[in-house]
């Protein structure tokens, strides 16, 4: 894969760098939520890696942990005013963009694992959503994408909640996206939208008794000091895609366009390895560190009672009638 990103690169490098103003060495920032330690700075150390060597040092990126350059909101609005170049983030961030083909990934147990959800963001169902991110200055480099990201989701808690009864009325911290809101005030709780590095000390302090998360971040966000419980929800499959301004994007010549794509892919599968061989090293880290507690039950009563969430969406409009059955029937097989 080494190869193959030199190789697409090269096709047009000689040219570029012959060329004077093009030839300057030109830095992306690239923002991104989580911290040092984290599976994403892992990726996007490998991306920084790839994308430097591929263009011969004409390309630098610079990679800002925490949230350095401003929330998902923020990074955003960057993005689309070309301010940022670069940002790393869950798909669900992108859902004040694109309300409903995104905000559909995040309606729990609608996607039913990573296979199923990689076939919605390539199928034509999905297309009305790249362009209206495009439209709005936001490209996808992660084409693949598969940096399956979790990899799978869990609830992590302050108390314990071993049944669907045990969510009633706790309050917990969401991410921006309304569609997923509305689910889980479906299942009970009262949701408050938070900013991911605001999340450990409104645990802390009790603002919020529990928030749903991929595994993979418990971790790195320390949450298990403050919050042990962690029940594993599998709610619904998640990816981490890189995307670029479209402002920055038409600024480039087309080597570095095609080196930054296969660079961002080969990211994506190395955060997918990364996060699945870390999962149990992490469980026995919080086992043993903060007397950590996880929890598997049956997730049937969860499934049966989003049905009715499900409907809703198609009665009120959320969803079309046609993107839902699109999804429903990409999911045949899985």
């Amino acid at each position: 894969m080494r190869r193959l990103i030199a190789a697409v690169f090269a096709l047009g490098m000689a040219a570029t760098l012959g060329c004077g103003d093009a030839a300057a060495q030109r830095t992306l920032r690239i923002n991104e939520s989580l911290g040092p330690g984290s599976v994403e700075e892992v990726a996007l150390n490998e991306f920084k890696r790839l994308v430097e060597s591929g263009s011969q040092g004409q390309l630098q990126i610079r990679i800002f942990l925490n949230d350095s350059l401003g929330n998902a909101q923020t990074s955003l609005e960057n993005l689309m005013t070309g301010t940022l170049d670069l940002y790393s983030g869950a798909m669900e961030y992108y859902q004040p963009i694109v309300p409903t083909e995104i905000g559909v990934m995040s309606v729990p147990y609608l996607l039913r694992d990573h296979a199923h959800m990689r076939r919605y963001l390539t199928s034509p169902a999905f297309e009305t959503a790249r362009n209206k991110l495009l439209e709005r200055g936001v490209r996808f480099l992660s084409t693949e994408f598969n940096a399956d990201r979790g990899p799978y989701r869990v609830f992590v808690s302050t108390r314990p909640v071993n049944s669907l009864a045990d969510l009633n009325g706790l309050r917990i911290r969401m991410f921006p996206n309304e569609i997923a809101i509305n689910a889980w005030r479906h299942l009970g709780t009262v949701p408050t939208v938070l900013p991911h590095t605001e999340t450990y000390l409104a645990l802390r302090q009790g603002v919020v008794q529990g928030a749903p998360y991929p595994i993979a971040a418990i971790l790195p966000s320390r949450f298990a000091e403050v919050a042990r419980f962690v029940l594993r929800t599998n709610e619904f499959p998640q990816t981490w895609p890189i995307t670029i301004s479209e402002r920055v994007w038409r600024a480039l010549p087309e080597p570095q366009r095609q080196l930054l794509v296969a660079s961002a892919n080969q990211a994506g599968r190395l955060y997918a390895q990364e996060t699945n061989a870390r999962v149990a090293r992490d469980i026995e880290t919080m086992r043993r560190d903060n007397n950590a507690v996880f929890t598997e039950i049956d997730l049937e009563p969860f499934r049966r009672h989003m049905q009715t969430y499900h409907q809703e969406l198609v009665r009120n409009g959320a969803i079309s009638r046609e993107l839902y059955d699109a999804i429903v029937a990409l999911g045949a097989g899985s």
